[in-house]
């Protein structure tokens, strides 16, 4: 690998607990609202997110629209509005998740996390709306709220293809794979930047090379993954029997 860059990755843990199934999930959460009369933003929260990762997108949003109804906390609510463009970024609608996330903006969550996500989905957002000068100031902002995440290096990289800039676009695409190399986004990017300009070759002598330490970093990242599908399977085998009479006296309750 070239001694002259340095990859780090993220390597997470198997969750502990129950492996329960959508559904199960879906119940549980809902018996908990009912017993608050509606009125409990963590489990409006936690349904918002079960609902987007099943693709019920308008249960998803009522959700956090309850959530939003609940709270006046403008950090909460900043959280809220990124969440509620998230999901319209899942339905494709570029327009309307880029106008959350200005509400978003305006509320100046104090949040590391929230603050470069906003920023960071913005600018993603207005890529994807060919919006590609106004999208850079707010990565450009995402990467000074936190230099330790790859995404908005991948956007602003993918903001710089589209208008030309093919160097710098590849050198955000390594920068975002060096910060995490467990996320191999950017490295199909450059693969595709290389495949499409091959005189970046010849106008970067250094360029290969660096895209190669790239794909061994990203394919060591790889290896060391958990196996998710796995745990969960393991768990769920082993705690079926005692889970299913749980679960049939809790239908009983």
């Amino acid at each position: 690998m070239d001694e002259e860059l340095q990859f780090r990755f993220s390597v997470p843990k198997l969750p502990e607990g129950q492996a329960l199934t959508s559904n199960e999930i879906e119940i549980e959460l809902l018996r908990k609202l009912s017993a608050k009369d509606g009125k409990c933003a963590k489990s409006l929260w936690n349904l918002a997110v079960l609902y987007q990762r099943t693709g019920h997108f308008e249960r998803a949003t009522a959700c956090l629209q309850g959530v939003a109804a609940l709270t006046e906390d403008p950090e909460k609510l900043g959280a809220c509005y990124l969440d509620l463009g998230r999901i319209e970024e899942s339905k494709q609608d570029f327009a309307a998740a880029a106008k959350y996330y200005r509400q978003a903006l305006q509320l100046e969550p104090c949040s590391t996390s929230v603050w470069y996500f906003i920023h960071n989905n913005l600018g993603y957002s207005l890529n994807q709306l060919n919006q590609h000068e106004s999208a850079i100031p707010r990565l450009q902002r995402a990467i000074e709220i936190d230099p330790g995440k790859p995404n908005a290096y991948k956007n602003l990289g993918l903001s710089y293809v589209a208008l030309g800039n093919l160097e710098q676009a590849a050198e955000l695409f390594i920068a975002a794979t060096r910060v995490e190399a467990a996320d191999g986004r950017s490295l199909n990017h450059l693969d595709e930047l290389l495949a499409a300009h091959p005189a970046l070759d010849v106008d970067v002598p250094t360029l290969r090379g660096r895209v190669e330490a790239c794909r061994a970093a990203v394919a060591a990242a790889q290896n060391a993954q958990p196996d998710f599908e796995e745990h969960w399977r393991k768990l769920r085998a082993e705690q079926k029997p005692k889970w299913w009479q749980f679960w049939k006296k809790r239908q009983k309750d």
